[in-house]
């Protein structure tokens, strides 16, 4: 072999182990960056900063600074069904936990009932879970005597079609429900607890009617339209009259109007037993509207359009796009009385958190101190 024949080879050689090396890189860069923008999706698409407050902020005032705010709060320590899952699950209404009543004039709340529960469930009737979560729901949102929570029932349902949370209508009162089993993270207790508050805060006399229900859900579109004429040309809601210049009689003016609303009610009012045909039609017409919804729940009906887009409201930063889902959530910006209960409450969710971790870091330094003086010298 020659010389220039070696000296080929060898340059040959040195040229597919760079080539080699070099796709090596590259598809390892490419890799890193598919990581990176995955990662980036589901950050943007959970709502959680990048690049978080380095210090709890009481001044909190947007999503950014709320985020770190969320992530500093201690975990709700509910326990997990574990083993007993499937065993719950075949429980279609879940089972009722603990009973309180809120004396606001006292500021106490007071333990009503404790049902007896299968073994299995003695874990979640532990008082400090369901005080810890009153507590934050009690500092975070603001108490007007329309809006005020009576009573709290906690419960554990796993059924695959169940409530994390509702609120009930007392008349004077309302009672909130909160299933224990969906409270397993703080950013899901905060998603779930400023819904149920965006049902009392549009959903209380001072904005609605609840008609009597004379045909229960059996209704059909004769008897819709006859409850809806009560409302004399106010919004409404399948059950509620508006009030003028409420805000769902704004909304619903605005945003559940001619063939949208004619489809919902078509919907709406396919009620079957085991609520299979219901939910399909409820898929086919937000299938039809996508864009004017923030979330398929939302589709339901207009309280729970508004709620969703209350919490779209309070929790994420404000749109910049122009979809009617986006309109929904720019329709509370209209209320300067809105914008700041969002500032609050967001102020709320870092003032909590501020002082749960300074609880923390005290018990803390109370338990290395107490050791340290059990420790011989």
């Amino acid at each position: 072999m020659s010389v220039n024949q070696t000296a080929s080879n060898q340059s040959e050689s040195f040229w597919r182990k760079t080539i080699l090396l070099s796709g090596g890189v590259t598809l390892l860069c490419c890799f890193g960056a598919l990581c990176y923008f995955g990662l980036l999706f589901y950050v943007i698409d959970q709502d959680i900063a990048l690049i978080p407050t380095p210090t709890l902020d009481p001044n909190c005032g947007e999503t950014a600074c709320l985020n770190a705010c969320i992530r500093r709060l201690p975990d709700f320590e509910v326990p997990p069904l574990n083993e007993n899952w499937f065993e719950h699950s075949e429980k279609i209404t879940g089972v009722e936990i603990a009973r309180y009543k809120w004396d606001k004039k006292a500021d106490q709340l007071i333990l009503l009932a404790t049902p007896t529960v299968e073994e299995y469930l003695l874990p979640y009737q532990t008082e400090s879970i369901h005080r810890q979560i009153w507590e934050y729901y009690a500092n975070i949102f603001p108490d007007g005597s329309e809006v005020r929570v009576s009573y709290i029932v906690f419960s554990v349902n796993n059924f695959h079609d169940r409530f994390a949370a509702a609120v009930r209508d007392l008349g004077s009162e309302w009672y909130l429900l909160i299933n224990l089993h969906d409270f397993h993270s703080s950013f899901a207790i905060t998603n779930t607890l400023t819904h149920e508050y965006g049902h009392l805060l549009t959903l209380n006399k001072t904005q609605t009617i609840l008609l009597p229900d004379e045909y229960g859900s059996k209704a059909d579109r004769e008897e819709f339209d006859n409850m809806r004429f009560r409302c004399n040309g106010r919004f409404f809601s399948a059950n509620r009259c508006a009030i003028e210049r409420s805000y769902l009689h704004d909304f619903g003016n605005r945003f559940w109007t001619g063939q949208l609303y004619d489809d919902w009610v078509t919907a709406f009012l396919q009620f079957d037993e085991e609520e299979i045909v219901y939910h399909a039609a409820i898929d086919e017409f937000y299938g039809k509207y996508p864009d004017q919804f923030v979330s398929l729940y939302a589709a339901t009906n207009p309280h729970e359009d508004i709620a969703e887009s209350w919490t779209e409201f309070i929790l994420r930063q404000k749109p910049e796009g122009n979809s009617i889902a986006e309109q929904k959530v720019l329709f509370f910006y209209d209320y300067p009385e809105l914008v700041q209960m969002r500032s609050d409450i967001l102020q709320g969710i870092c003032r909590f958190a501020m002082e749960q971790n300074s609880a923390l870091e005290n018990k803390a330094l109370q338990a290395q101190q107490h050791t340290t003086k059990l420790t011989p010298p």
